[in-house]
């Protein structure tokens, strides 16, 4: 038998180490040496063949010396005698990880790029969404004990209504029976003119009732909350402003408390000053006191805000909302003829859930869809590091020759790959923070509290528990596998070492992952985005192009007769429509995507509701002679308002199309009477026209019950100036304002924009959310590409040599072509199948984003499955490209 030890001996005599660890190597290299001679001798060579081999494979002409010695410095320090002090421990060791990784890192400046802009991605995304959802949807509001303020109000789907506010009565009777309320507050929003000081301004006004800044828990800066007796009659006119606009209008005056202020040209004197921060209902300026009449069902007005008491729930504060709902509506049948016992229905919902509204959903999604952004990266990234852990083979093979145990191997490609966790989440940060301020600037004015993303602790935190989790995902895998080394396999040769076909399974898996986490992203947006095409698609009922939109609000009781009205309409409609450059022009008390939605009883003659039948609801506009003709709504029967519609002829009416059918399939509605009150000496209107329906408040909704008053016989002191003009609306902004001051020098011009930008406003979550997830998948795609090439590259490598040796036994170039295409589709094929089964199970979750379009929708899985083969056929075409020009003669000449 050999003696290995002794030709161990001399040939590692040069290597300057401790006898000890000189010893240990030769017994470690000894024992494999003699396993692979009893290998050889087993396959049939016979002993002295076998043992040149195995010395051959060894190394010949000193080169395992010279290996040992390169690595020996990287090892770490000498062996501690027995009894001898120890120093450094854990971390020291980990402090010598870290600088050999750094080492690496500065040798390999290609893939240390590679590596960290891919993490920077996918951190930067994850982090910028996530300030997002944590400013919108996780971090409470900024009141005490925040997480039991409520806010309710009714639901009446037999009347097509999802939201009913309350009227005066009602409310008053909610004070006064509730039981599961700490204490609730109504109020009501609006605008309001302030002038006086500096230029006539149009702020947002809130009428709250007494106990509304106490469910707050706010308390004035300066000054008191409103009082027993506030706003009573005779009791004059008070207000409390916000700070913003004490500190813009009055400069932070503290002496302005107590003094009068004119609003809507009449004096009302400030009582007190709000904190900053305080913004509820939001952008509100002007709180004034709300008085109740508690009789009064005449007006359905009023949103409620709420403090649940002690130890109650959400649901505790349902019931009980139910159960006045029941009481009130029975002990009055009059009113409520449709009313039976448990009949009521109610919404309650934590305030904070009310104002995020319908962005809650989209910034859900996009977490999801950044969270896979983040496993497609963290995939790559491992796929990297195990092809140069592979290709590291003879480094950890040497390694272990010098005594490094397996857990101290490991240990140093985790230090590695914690080196480029950190690096690619330093990158990710900075990338976070432009990502939050392009949402910010992209969307703040239409999701709730979304100014306050930024990176705040919270985020920060975020970010690196991302990247700590991100740097084991990418890292663990391949410290584990490249550890796991044959010593004499990684000592003969690194490049067959590098190419190991044991390691194939784990990239298939990552790739297998890219492919189906990218079908499901590409899914997903391919959904929203045929949504938003069909949403496009929709006829809004007017002509939004070349339309100038403004508000002008008559003050009280400046304005308070009919008469006084009407002159001022019809004179600044007159001198609108004078102005250069435009075409029509009319005044509506709403308009598309304004706020608010004034609604009334409908009854249609001949069509009573029978006793005990739901009374339907209508919602009611005012519009003017000239409005339809400049919104550009087709009258489909019938005519439009005309000058002789006044105030001393039989009150008239225009419906919408979804009434006319309704009630008159098939028939004509014009001459048929309806009349909007409850009360049978309410005068019945007569319809002169069927106007097309109108999309208000989104392209989305689905038709409902409009009608329209002529504003001569139903003067308002809240209307909408429509413009239509010849050129660019912006060009007319001017005018209108002169127009305005000419009129009255105290009235303000306010919500001025076109109309084309409102609906376009109305889109903006849906563009934003498209926009984001759009990118994401295409981002996802990327990667999922750079992944499938980088395997089948890798592959294809280690497959030279027998592909060299088909092409030299005849094999055509096609065929070599054709078997790298099938192995990289065939993983494609189960990427695809993964991803389709988890683009089922998880798109549903898309549906209340989706219009017209099903989760399921064959179209667009077709569309993205054609897309996402094609991206992988490109991606294995040129590995297997590769493959086909391997040289047969290099390849024989090398086995």
């Amino acid at each position: 038998m050999p003696d290995w030890r002794r030709e161990l001996r001399r040939r590692l005599a040069g290597l300057d180490v401790p006898p000890t660890r000189r010893a240990e190597i030769v017994d470690e290299l000894a024992q494999h040496l003699e396993e692979r001679y009893r290998e050889l001798c087993r396959s049939g060579m016979d002993d002295a063949t076998a043992v040149a081999a195995v010395l051959e494979e060894l190394s010949e002409d000193g080169a395992l010396a010279r290996a040992l010695a390169e690595v020996e410095p990287a090892a770490g320090p000498e062996p501690i005698p027995p009894g001898a002090p120890r120093t450094g421990g854990r971390l020291g060791r980990f402090g010598q990880d870290l600088r050999y990784g750094l080492r690496v890192l500065r040798t390999r400046p290609l893939f240390a790029l590679v590596a960290i802009l891919t993490l920077g991605l996918g951190v930067g995304a994850n982090t910028a969404i996530f300030s997002a959802v944590h400013a919108v949807l996780l971090r409470p509001l900024p009141y005490p004990e925040s997480d039991r303020l409520v806010t309710f109000w009714g639901t009446a789907p037999e009347k097509r209504l999802p939201v009913v506010a309350y009227p005066d009565a009602m409310f008053v009777h909610f004070q006064e029976h509730q039981r599961e309320f700490e204490s609730i507050a109504a109020y009501s929003s609006g605008n309001a003119a302030i002038s006086g000081e500096g230029e006539p301004e149009r702020v947002v006004a809130t009428a709250v009732t007494r106990d509304f800044f106490q469910v707050m828990r706010q308390t004035p800066v300066a000054g008191r909350a409103f009082l027993q007796g506030d706003g009573a009659p005779g009791s004059g006119s008070v207000v409390v402003l916000s700070h913003g606009i004490w500190q813009r209008r009055y400069g932070g005056d503290r002496a302005i408390v107590g003094k009068p202020i004119l609003i809507g040209g009449q004096p009302t004197i400030v009582v007190g000053i709000m904190p900053p921060g305080f913004d509820f209902p939001r952008g509100t300026e002007l709180w004034f006191p709300l008085v109740l009449d508690s009789r009064s069902l005449d007006n359905w007005y009023l949103s409620t805000v709420a403090r649940l008491g002690p130890g109650r729930s959400v649901a505790d504060a349902h019931r009980d909302v139910l159960r006045m709902t029941d009481a009130f509506k029975l002990n009055r049948p009059a009113d409520f003829r449709d009313a039976k016992p448990g009949g009521s229905r109610a919404v309650v919902k934590p305030l904070l859930a009310d104002l995020v509204g319908d962005a809650r959903t989209p910034l859900l999604v996009l977490l999801g869809a950044v969270g896979c952004v983040l496993l497609i990266a963290s995939s790559n990234l491992g796929n990297l590091l195990l092809a140069r852990a592979l290709a590291r083979q003879r480094e950890m093979a040497l390694r272990c020759c010098l005594g490094a145990s397996t857990g101290r191997l490991a240990a140093q490609l985790l230090t590695e790959s914690l080196v480029l966790a950190v690096l690619g989440g330093g990158l990710g940060l900075l990338l976070g923070g432009l990502g939050i301020r392009a949402i910010r600037g992209l969307a703040v004015d239409q999701v709730p509290r979304l100014a306050q993303a930024g990176l705040d602790p919270v985020v920060l935190l975020f970010a690196l528990g991302v990247t700590l989790v991100a740097g084991l995902l990418f890292g663990l895998v391949p410290a584990l596998r490249g550890v796991r080394v044959d010593l004499i396999e990684g000592l003969r040769d690194s490049a067959r070492a590098g190419t190991a076909g044991r390691v194939h399974r784990l990239s298939n898996g990552f790739v297998v992952t890219q492919l189906a986490l990218s079908l499901i992203l590409l899914v997903g947006a391919g959904l929203l985005l045929r949504s938003f095409r069909r949403t496009l698609l929709v006829d809004p009922g007017f002509r939004a192009e070349r339309v100038l939109t403004a508000r002008v609000q008559l003050p009280w009781p400046k304005y308070r007769s009919d008469t006084v009205l009407r002159v001022f309409q019809n004179r600044l409609l007159e001198a609108v429509r004078a102005l250069p450059g435009v075409e029509r022009a009319g005044l509506a008390n709403r308009i598309p995507f304004s706020p608010g939605n004034p609604q009334q009883n409908l009854l249609v003659e001949g069509h009573e509701p029978a006793s005990g039948e739901a009374i339907p609801v209508v919602n009611s506009r005012v519009a003017s002679v000239g409005y339809f003709e400049a919104i550009g709504t087709p009258i489909l029967r019938g005519r439009a308002f005309l000058p002789s519609d006044a105030q001393d002829v039989a009150p008239v009416v225009i419906v919408d199309e979804t009434i006319a059918r309704q009630y008159w399939p098939g028939g004509n509605p014009i001459g048929k009477r309806i009349r909007t009150s409850t009360d049978s000496s309410a005068a019945w209107l007569t319809i002169i026209g069927v106007a097309a329906n109108v999309k208000h408040a989104s392209l989305r909704e689905r038709p409902d019950f409009e009608l329209y008053r002529p504003m001569l016989q139903t003067p308002t002191w809240s209307s909408y100036v429509v413009i239509r003009t010849r050129s660019a609306p912006e060009g007319i902004i001017a005018g209108l304002r002169r127009v305005v001051m000419e009129l009255d020098p105290i009235l303000p011009v306010s919500d001025v924009g076109s109309l084309e930008d409102a609906m376009a406003s109305s889109l903006s979550v849906a563009r934003l959310t498209n926009l984001l997830l759009t990118a994401f998948a295409l981002l996802a795609l990327l990667l999922a590409a750079i992944g499938i090439y980088g395997v089948m590259s890798l592959q294809v490598n280690g497959r030279l040599g027998e592909f060299g040796v088909r092409l030299a036994l005849g094999a055509a170039p096609r065929q070599v072509l054709r078997l790298v295409l099938m192995q990289g589709l065939g993983l494609a094929a189960i990427g695809f199948g993964i991803g389709l089964a988890g683009a089922l199970l998880l798109t549903r979750f898309l549906r209340s984003l989706l219009f017209e379009v099903e989760p399921f929708d064959p179209p667009t899985f077709a569309l993205v499955s054609v897309v996402l083969a094609g991206v992988t056929l490109l991606a294995c075409y040129l590995p297997a490209l590769r493959a086909t020009r391997a040289d047969p003669i290099s390849v024989l000449r090398q086995e």
